[in-house]
């Protein structure tokens, strides 16, 4: 069976997307990163489109995907319900900061979901024959 990588051509193309939840609000924390690895065997060369105009999500796939890694951190980005105030905005942050996942999970937040998402033109290679498949760069 074939093994089967998944990379971005363009760095800063990879996010991970966190949905935090409490007292019946959800935030969203946007973490990107410059690259990024996703895989899964298979003997045949996987479906993907490695334009990929729209991004590329792991786990909307019909085909079992691993993130590897994910390398790099260069910028957060969080998105708000319009009735979270300013103070609180940045207390959350300031958790987030102090301890990640343990400090919003002792403030009472759950983590509901989590998404990986690849951006741009993608690189798909057979790591058993270094057979590469690239999608075309818009540039």
């Amino acid at each position: 069976m074939a093994i089967w990588k998944l990379t971005n051509d363009h760095k800063k193309n990879v996010v991970e997307r966190q949905f935090w939840t409490k007292d019946g609000l959800t935030v969203i924390k946007d973490e990107c990163y410059r690259w990024g690895v996703f895989s899964t065997e298979s003997e045949e060369r996987p479906e993907v489109d490695l334009d990929n105009p729209d991004g590329w999500e792991q786990f909307s796939q019909d085909q079992d995907w691993d993130m590897e890694e994910m390398m790099d951190g260069c910028w957060v980005e969080w998105t708000w319900p319009d009735d979270v105030d300013q103070e609180e905005r940045q207390r959350v942050e300031d958790l987030w900061n102090e301890d990640s996942f343990e400090a919003m999970e002792n403030d009472g937040w759950y983590n509901d979901d989590t998404e990986h998402w690849i951006y741009g033109p993608l690189r798909l290679t057979n790591t058993e024959t270094g057979e590469e498949f690239a999608g075309k760069d818009p540039y």
